[in-house]
């Protein structure tokens, strides 16, 4: 069958290619993922539904030791419970753990596509294409240039407590905006928010601090605006929300976890190192020119946005917003500070660097937002100009600079994966493949969990992982059979002790 590309306009080409090249960038990510294992706090974390699973194979049975550890993480470490029971469903228990990136990356896009398609979409009225625009944009940049790739999509327990979170976070977002716009399918979408809002307020602290935040500003907001309604329809859910957060937060565990840590500089100091770490990292540790070429590849898809929006909305105080978001992201290095003294580690930082892509994304449309507006109180209805119904994406101007972006970030992504192969995701993940790194390394972990599981002794000896692929390796265990990770696979794998040896 053939295709008239003519009777597509230049807007729907380029949402069209955009997609496709995300698809194809997730071949070889989903495809190295075939040799992901697991490692360190996976085995700990699902070593109770492991053995279940060994003796029952009911999946029942595993579900209830899910609960079981649970309860005894939130009496004895920590008091995320949510995260916690999806981390003792390991896949690897079932042989599984090749879903893991399929996982994260699918509920990365899904929570985003919803977000962004209810913001842009159902909320300012955008076409679709534009919305398909931006989605891609941004999709492309976070899954490339993660800040810690393993931690983000291939590493399941890192993954689960932190991205996993994140989505979540995300999908109450969206639905929380449908929620307040409109009134059909109300009762359905109250019971999934405050669903939602139960599994936020019980995961990983920034995330849920940041939902915290997000609940109480649209409160202040609603009700500055005497909006009571849509006040007493969010409170709800905020409610939900508190209880699991006191729940989480109030956890016997957590006191012993913190006995661990030898650094804790109180709040106030923490919050004021957290606007220091937000500055370091955002704009000298993580700003790149990754970053300045998503920011203007998003410029003309926002501007349509803009357009779609017209003189609906003014765009009031546009340095307030930007310094809200400044404050909103320095919030989210506090929690690690205020626990550890240090402002965390690549999980952490991955969900950090996604709202932090988010937030760019809409200060961008705002102060766009704001200058368009300012244009037309200037020069009146000529603002509009004849150009108000004619998409930009048409115009031969902005086709000349996209591609001239294009260009760019071809040539300059070459540089680099030239030097770094690491730099992108699907660079390092075709180059494990295409070297044999990745199959090398699956054959060295199948090996040592046969030997482990072959062996009649309650105490053995393992080979140490010589091959260690950038996006698939996180830990291994040690020589000291004492060693944490050591005694997380003996209790997985029902072993009196296991240590480890170089080879």
């Amino acid at each position: 069958m053939r295709i008239d590309l003519k009777k597509y306009s230049w807007e729907t080409k380029i949402a069209a290619l955009l997609v496709l090249c995300f698809v194809l960038s997730m071949i070889p990510i989903l495809g190295v993922g075939v040799y992901d294992y697991p490692a360190a706090d996976d085995y700990g974390y699902s070593a109770y539904c492991h053995v279940v699973w060994e003796k029952t194979h009911s999946v029942f049975r595993v579900i209830e030791g899910a609960c079981v550890t649970v309860a005894d993480r939130w009496q004895t470490w920590q008091g995320t419970f949510f995260t916690n029971f999806f981390m003792a469903l390991q896949p690897g228990i079932w042989g599984l753990y090749a879903v893991v990136p399929f996982i994260m990356i699918g509920m990365l896009c899904a929570s985003t596509l919803f977000l962004l398609y209810t913001v842009m979409v159902r909320v300012i009225h955008a076409r679709k294409s534009v919305f398909l625009c931006v989605s891609m944009l941004y999709l492309l940049f976070a899954v490339q240039c993660m800040i810690d790739k393993v931690q983000g999509f291939f590493w399941y327990n890192g993954a689960v407590q932190y991205m996993l979170s994140h989505c979540m976070a995300l999908f109450l977002c969206g639905l929380l905006v449908l929620l307040l716009k409109e009134e059909e399918k109300r009762k359905r979408r109250m019971v999934l928010s405050c669903l939602l809002a139960v599994f936020t307020g019980g995961s990983n602290y920034i995330t849920a601090l940041i939902t915290g935040i997000l609940f109480v500003t649209a409160l202040v907001l609603l009700a500055a605006a005497g909006q009571k309604r849509k006040v007493v329809r969010l409170l709800v859910p905020f409610l939900f929300f508190t209880a699991a957060f006191l729940v989480n937060t109030l956890a016997p565990g957590n006191a012993v976890r913190q006995e661990e840590m030898l650094m804790r500089p109180g709040v106030i100091k923490s919050i004021l190192r957290s606007f220091y770490y937000c500055t370091e990292y955002l704009l000298h540790s993580w700003f790149q020119w990754t970053h300045l070429l998503f920011a203007l590849a998003l410029v003309p898809f926002l501007w349509e946005a803009v357009k779609a929006v017209g003189k609906r909305f003014s765009y009031p105080a546009p340095l307030l917003v930007v310094f809200y978001s400044y404050g909103i992201l320095s919030a989210m290095f506090t929690p690690s500070l205020f626990a550890t003294g240090i402002p965390g580690g690549g999980r952490v930082f991955n969900i950090i660097f996604l709202d932090s892509l988010l937030l760019l994304a809409g200060n961008l449309f705002y102060c766009m937002g704001w200058m368009f507006r300012k244009w037309q109180a200037w020069y009146g209805g000529a603002a509009e100009g004849k150009e108000n119904g004619v998409s930009c994406l048409e115009r031969k101007e902005t086709l000349q600079y996209l591609v001239g972006i294009l260009l760019f970030g071809v040539v300059i992504g070459a540089m680099y994966t030239k030097v770094n192969p690491d730099y992108f995701t699907s660079t390092s993940a075709i180059c494990s493949l295409v070297s044999g790194e990745a199959a090398a390394y699956g054959e060295e972990t199948r090996g040592r969990e046969r030997m482990v599981r072959e062996a009649k002794a309650d105490e053995i000896t393992l080979p140490r992982l010589r091959t260690q692929p950038y996006l698939l390796f996180f830990s291994d265990i040690e020589e000291d059979q004492g060693d944490w990770k050591n005694k997380s696979m003996a209790k997985y794998y029902q072993k009196e002790a296991i240590s480890g040896r170089n080879e």
